[in-house]
């Protein structure tokens, strides 16, 4: 009896086991279950803060983000000057040089032709109005009807106010103060300093950029740490990241060059005036992606309209310089830089909406290199490798 009883309890404690042992590996998993989710949150967290703190101090973020990307653009020139045994210093010296020469010059020829063009604004105007008043006198006007239902709900106000004559009148309110055209001077001239300012520094910050080299890399290399392996990743990244912007930005100097020499020559072929600085202004502003294009296309208008007077050739010009835009700009751009960055379109998109959103025309400029380079460190950090795979091709 008492050996039976031993048998059936050690049968009983066999039964029991596994359903302990599951309800103890149960709890095991709740429990490595909720640092997972913490961490989760405080990521989230962290990423809302990191974000405020790039919209809040965008005064000094945009002009180091130009910089550093600048620099990278221009870096290829500085290593073939390099090659004939000049100093960087001094072949970067020489590559700004050229650059602030040639910006400079194209600032100047479009400036002044955007100046004539603004001159002769009033007259656009104008004749805008006379075409208008022609069309509705000649009798096509199907605005017609929406005319006589204004005419009728003028007349039904009027009625309304007629009865309303009894009500005692408000108390008029004080008119609002005019407007102080020193103060808008004041405000004007110091944007202008501020904006004069972030370029200076950005010029300055991008030729100590150059000249430095590889020394900053050497700089990260020590603060990495001395495991090997972090310096290999970190090695890999940066140079992944050099690589990738290189090839973004030689894709966007040939697209812009080719669509500013189709609009040139399109609005030479339409008979529009300065052909030239259209293509070199489509050029400029189509880095700007959507907006220049569709800056380039409205005053392409306006120039038309001016000079050829007629609607029709307003709207063939704008046309024009939007089939241009949406067939380079839009389809092969697009398709070259999918291939040079290796991002889908749709992560493109989203990312020129949500930096466009953060920085405004400054956001969409810097859009994708920001977002190849955090594709990079994404491919090459384990932990974050699937939200690199979510942004590439």
């Amino acid at each position: 009896m008492a050996l039976a009883g031993t048998n059936a309890a050690l049968q009983t404690s066999k039964l029991t086991r596994p359903r302990n042992g599951q309800v103890a590996g149960t709890d095991a998993t709740v429990e490595a279950a909720r640092p997972s989710l913490s961490s989760k949150l405080l990521a989230i967290i962290g990423l809302v803060v990191v974000f405020a703190a790039v919209r809040a101090g965008e005064a000094f973020f945009i002009p180091l983000a130009i910089s550093i990307f600048l620099s990278y653009a221009l870096s290829p020139l500085v290593t073939g000057l390099e090659r004939w045994r000049l100093p960087r210093p001094i072949a970067a010296g020489i590559v700004m040089v050229i650059f602030v020469t040639a910006g400079a010059s194209v600032v100047y020829r479009a400036g002044s032709d955007a100046v004539d063009l603004l001159e002769l604004l009033p007259q656009a105007v104008e004749k805008v109005r006379e075409s208008i008043t022609i069309w509705q006198r000649s009798g096509a006007n199907p605005l017609h009807h929406v005319q006589e239902t204004a005419a009728e709900l003028e007349k039904l106000a009027s009625a309304a106010q007629a009865n309303s004559s009894r009500i005692p009148p408000k108390p008029a309110t004080p008119s609002a103060p005019a407007i102080d055209l020193r103060s808008m001077l004041v405000i004007g001239t110091g944007s202008a300093i501020v904006a004069a300012g972030q370029l200076i520094s950005i010029l300055f910050l991008t030729f100590f950029l150059l000249a430095a080299g590889y020394l900053f890399r050497r700089k990260l290399m020590h603060l990495v740490g001395p495991s090997l392996t972090r310096r290999k990743i970190a090695l890999k990244i940066l140079d992944d990241v050099h690589r990738l912007n290189q090839h973004y930005f030689a894709v966007l100097f040939v697209v812009n060059l080719g669509i500013g020499a189709a609009i040139g020559v399109a609005m030479y072929l339409i008979g529009v005036d300065r052909a030239l600085v259209w293509a070199m202004g489509a050029a400029v502003l189509h880095t700007i992606p959507y907006l220049g294009g569709a800056a380039v296309a409205a005053a392409a208008a306006l120039a038309a309209y001016i000079q050829l007077g007629n609607l029709w050739s307003a709207l063939l010009a704008m046309g024009l310089v939007l089939a241009i835009v949406g067939v380079l700009g839009l389809g092969l751009q697009t398709w070259l830089l999918g291939r040079a960055v290796r991002m889908n379109a749709p992560a493109v998109f989203v990312s020129l909406l949500f930096w466009g959103m953060l920085w405004g025309a400054w956001g969409l400029l810097l859009a994708v290199p920001i977002m190849v380079a955090i594709k990079t460190a994404c491919d090459h950090i384990e932990p974050l490798q699937r939200w690199g795979a979510l942004l590439g091709k």
